[in-house]
This record gives C-alpha cells, sequence and structure tokens, in this order.
C-alpha cells in the first residue's frame, strides 16, 4: 500500500524538470494514436468527442515524457500485483475452509486473470524501455 501512495505522490506532481523535457518517442506514439481517433471522431463530427480528445491531446503535449509513463506504468504494475496477491489469499482461504470444488475453480480463474494482467502490464512497461 505505501508503494502505491509513493507512486501516487510521483504522478499528482510532476516536477518541471520533467514536463519540459523534448518530446519522447513514447509520448509521441501516444500523440498520434490521439490525433488518429481525433481525424476519426472529426470525419464523423462528433463534437463531444473532438472536444475531449483535443483536451486530451494538450495533455500528452504538455505533461508526456518518459518519466512519466514509466511511472505510470510502475503504478499499474503494484496494483495488479496487490490484485493478485489479494486473488492468492482468497483461494487459499477457500482451500483451507474446504469449500466447494466450484468455488475453488472460481477463485483460480480470477487468480489465473490477475496473473495475466500482471504480465501484461510488466509487457507494457518494459516496450517503454
Amino acid at each position: 500500500m505505501q508503494k502505491i501512495l509513493v507512486m501516487t505522490a510521483l504522478l499528482c506532481f510532476p516536477s518541471l524538470a520533467i514536463a519540459s523535457e523534448s518530446f519522447s518517442e513514447n509520448c509521441q506514439r501516444k500523440a498520434h494514436a490521439i490525433e488518429q481517433k481525433l481525424a476519426f471522431a472529426r470525419a464523423q463530427g462528433n463534437e463531444g468527442q473532438i472536444s475531449g480528445l483535443e483536451k486530451a491531446l494538450g495533455q500528452v503535449q504538455r505533461w508526456c515524457s518518459d518519466e512519466s509513463l514509466h511511472s505510470k506504468a510502475e503504478l499499474r504494475i503494484m496494483e495488479k500485483q496487490d490484485e493478485v496477491q489479494e486473488r492468492r489469499e482468497a483461494l487459499d482461504e477457500a482451500l483451507a475452509k474446504g469449500k466447494d470444488r466450484d468455488k475453488i475453480k472460481k477463485l483460480q480463474r480470477k487468480l489465473n486473470e490477475a496473473e495475466e494482467e500482471l504480465r501484461e502490464a510488466i509487457t507494457e512497461r518494459d516496450a517503454l524501455l
């Protein structure tokens, strides 16, 4: 839990040095993806979506850096690790109490899903390096 608080603090208070760094390749990809969605929204005449995407693009252009992306990825990994731990504890408790087979299978499936989400979060973080 303390790790999450530290990472949240890092994300909430980005330094001016981070904001002023040159626009990284990862941020360029992120901006490009938003620009593509923006072009599609404009073609469809979806004013609400256009407004939201323009705001998102401005935020990316103003605040995005490799460090901020990496911090967000690390925070997501920690959240997924917590979820895996909770799922593992729930499964262990069900096994200890001798719960029925269907309940145990359901808890095992949820644990497997949480572990897969953790692996995906790690892969996404590693792609930033």
